[in-house]
């Protein structure tokens, strides 16, 4: 299994080498355009031309595009909270353990129980939220 930092930089060696094809072949193009413009004029081939240069530009600016959203892809993992409620200051509470039964509600210090429901969010990995609940790596 490859680690996703060597795939990133793979995808973005892809995308360089294919925006150098990109800008020789639109080079290219505009030389040949001028060099028909002698013999032809701005009719047919220069307006094929011209069109070719445009798909060209338009194909840049996607990888352009394509290249700012790699690098800022952002992978989520899952994080569970499990609820408690205090009837008596009428909070609820989230921890990330499902074991206990019971816990001392942090407001008013009464013993309080699992309400049965859970919530998932999806968390960026690696965020600073991870990191101070010792999810991240």
């Amino acid at each position: 299994m490859k680690k996703l930092e060597k795939i990133k930089e793979h995808l973005l060696t892809i995308i360089q080498k294919e925006e150098i094809k990109t800008q020789s072949e639109i080079e290219e193009l505009s030389q040949k355009q001028r060099d028909n413009m002698d013999f032809y004029g701005i009719g047919g081939p220069y307006q094929r031309y011209e069109q070719a240069i445009d798909r060209r530009k338009k194909h840049l600016s996607e990888l352009e595009s394509l290249r700012k959203a790699q690098n800022s892809a952002i992978l989520l993992e899952s994080l569970r909270l499990y609820g408690y409620f205090c009837p008596s200051c009428k909070e609820k509470i989230y921890l990330q353990e499902r074991n206990p039964e019971t816990v001392d509600c942090p407001i008013c210090s009464r013993m309080i129980y699992k309400d049965g429901v859970y919530t998932e969010w999806n968390v960026q990995k690696n965020s600073r939220f991870t990191r101070l609940h010792g999810q991240g790596n």
